[in-house]
């Protein structure tokens, strides 16, 4: 699908906003349309394959977006399994949402629940752990703000792993029969 997106005649063979991809955007798409369409006032992307979609945003990550794609993905395949980090840039906030046959959830963590959580976590993050702030207060030392990065993605992974992927995707025995063939009678649940 990001192939065939590809080529829809971008001067440069290559998708530059959002909007680009969605068949049902107007030429020249308003705030008001990126709001409820995609979720930040605007959204280009930087990079993207068959794996992966890297996009930068205004206000937040554009989750409404990402919820139109997953459902045009879903059409070839009703079982599949995908998943979105965001950080914003300062970092004010960070997280991870993914989509599956059970259905969508969002993990999104403020900085200072996250700063808990590494401090409680400790083992996990030994990149970040003598760099934390230690009140609210407390500027971020040079230390931090050279391994926050790092820390944020190891969290977005615990928080993938431990709860977020349970939340929305199906055991295995359920998709497939004994022999290892597909249940035809399962039907996911999708949200928005």
């Amino acid at each position: 699908m990001i192939l065939k997106w590809n080529e829809m005649g971008q001067e440069n063979g290559r998708l530059e906003n959002f909007h680009d991809i969605m068949d049902h955007s107007p030429d020249d798409p308003d705030y008001n349309w990126y709001h409820d369409n995609i979720g930040p006032k605007w959204c280009y992307f930087e990079e993207y394959d068959l794996d992966q979609i890297i996009c930068t945003s205004a206000w937040g990550w554009p989750d409404k977006g990402f919820a139109w794609l997953i459902n045009q993905l879903r059409k070839d395949d009703p079982f599949l399994l995908a998943r979105a980090t965001y950080e914003d840039e300062a970092p004010n906030f960070y997280g991870v949402a993914g989509w599956g046959p059970k259905g969508f959830e969002d993990y999104y963590i403020d900085i200072r629940e996250g700063i808990d959580f590494m401090r409680a976590e400790h083992k996990s993050f030994d990149m970040i752990y003598e760099h934390l702030p230690k009140t609210e207060d407390e500027e971020w030392s040079e230390g931090f703000q050279e391994n926050m990065w790092e820390a944020i993605n190891t969290h977005q992974d615990i928080l993938w792993d431990n709860d977020c992927r349970d939340d929305v995707e199906l055991d295995s025995d359920k998709l497939y029969d004994q022999d290892g063939y597909p249940k035809h009678n399962e039907n996911p649940w999708w949200g928005e």
